[in-house]
């Protein structure tokens, strides 16, 4: 039996990094919140964490559910997929087996319950006294993510309630999405959700890169270490985009066949890479082409020309370029706006009018394949 270490790194799902390099500043305001529910109180304002696919949300949602539970708050995980309705979304907030005191008898409110759980008769306002209710118990936070697909209606509902629970209650909400996520909240008729703490969820630098990819290396064998050269080239590579981060460091532990690791190794682990890379470029450029933007994300690409971000009236002007001369201000935006729920490009929170690439290698295979077209 191979007695050896399981591959420490976890590309593809979201889970938690082996190491969680370059987010002490988003950890440190979700800490903050998570002391008022340490402390008995609700969290003064709800979190979003807002990026591209690929970049960490899911990653640093998980690491908020441990620090909570290890603080004696529970942390409930969710999707838009599993809370279809009101009722769905009551269960698994207030789980009657756990919760047997808060049966429908011992309520000042009336909602009935079945076997599949609470039963709140459509009633929007049943929600926010039976969450209280379960949180005076027991302080609670609600990681959703994927909330950029939340049902309106039941977003709505989530949202008007958590800002009533928190006023009274140990509660916390914290959203993830892609770019498109605070349009889509704009839509659910609750407007102080603007308020949030807006967290925007990037690719790292290149200091948090290298750590990424080394520390988890030398943790689980210390006698392994990568030279600067090797390091930089890695570095490079990932475009320090978080999951491509995750393919590096998963290949040249595959390819460690010498210590330390250096530039042949990076070279020996690069098809492996550039394999999973293309396939992931591939999907992107599918859903450009459904969406038909392709000539816009290649338009686009020419913009940046390189360059780390570009002003909105730049950005705008070269999505006007590639529409039809008949196009209105209005089709510029939504096609933005498409373009923004695609994580090609996006405007993270607290950035005023400075637009990013979600990936500056996507843009050049895209550009590249269009011209070739």
């Amino acid at each position: 039996m191979d007695a050896s270490p399981p591959n420490p790194f976890v590309p593809g799902r979201g889970q938690l990094p082996p190491y969680l390099a370059g987010r002490e500043r988003e950890q440190a305001a979700l800490r903050n919140l998570l002391a008022y529910l340490r402390a008995g109180k609700g969290a003064p304002r709800d979190a979003v964490l807002v990026g591209p696919r690929g970049n960490g949300k899911t990653a640093l949602l998980r690491w908020l559910c441990q620090e909570a539970e290890t603080g004696n708050v529970d942390a409930v995980w969710l999707t838009p997929s599993e809370i279809a309705d009101l009722d769905e979304l009551a269960t698994r907030l207030v789980p009657p087996r756990r919760f047997t005191s808060l049966r429908p008898d011992n309520l000042a409110f009336h909602i009935g319950i079945g076997k599949l759980g609470w039963q709140l008769g459509g009633q929007r306002g049943a929600l926010a006294p039976l969450l209280a209710a379960r949180c005076a118990r027991r302080p609670l936070i609600l990681a959703l993510d994927e909330c950029h697909t939340l049902d309106r209606e039941v977003g709505h509902v989530l949202l008007n309630a958590a800002q009533t629970v928190s006023a009274d209650a140990p509660f916390l909400l914290v959203m993830a999405g892609t770019p498109g996520l605070p349009q889509h909240l704009n839509t659910m008729s609750a407007t102080f959700w603007s308020r949030a703490e807006k967290l925007g969820i990037g690719r790292l630098d290149e200091a948090a890169t290298a750590a990424a990819i080394e520390k988890p290396l030398t943790a689980q064998a210390p006698s392994i270490s990568c030279t600067a050269s090797a390091l930089s080239d890695v570095v490079a590579a990932s475009q320090c985009y978080p999951y491509f981060i995750q393919l590096w460091g998963a290949a040249l532990w595959q390819a460690r066949g010498r210590v330390p690791i250096d530039q042949q190794t990076v070279a020996e682990a690069a098809p492996s890479v550039e394999e999973d890379q293309s396939a992931y470029y591939q999907d992107r450029f599918q859903e450009l082409e459904r969406s038909e933007l392709l000539d816009v994300a290649a338009r686009l690409a020419n913009a940046f020309g390189g360059q780390s971000t570009l002003p909105q009236t730049t950005l705008n002007a070269a999505i006007a370029e590639a529409l039809p001369s008949s196009s209105a201000t209005t089709d510029v935006l939504r096609c933005r706006d498409q373009l923004t729920d695609l994580g090609y490009v996006w405007n993270p929170p607290a950035a005023a009018d400075a637009w990013h690439p979600g990936i500056p290698s996507l843009m050049e295979y895209v550009r590249e394949r269009v011209a070739r077209a």
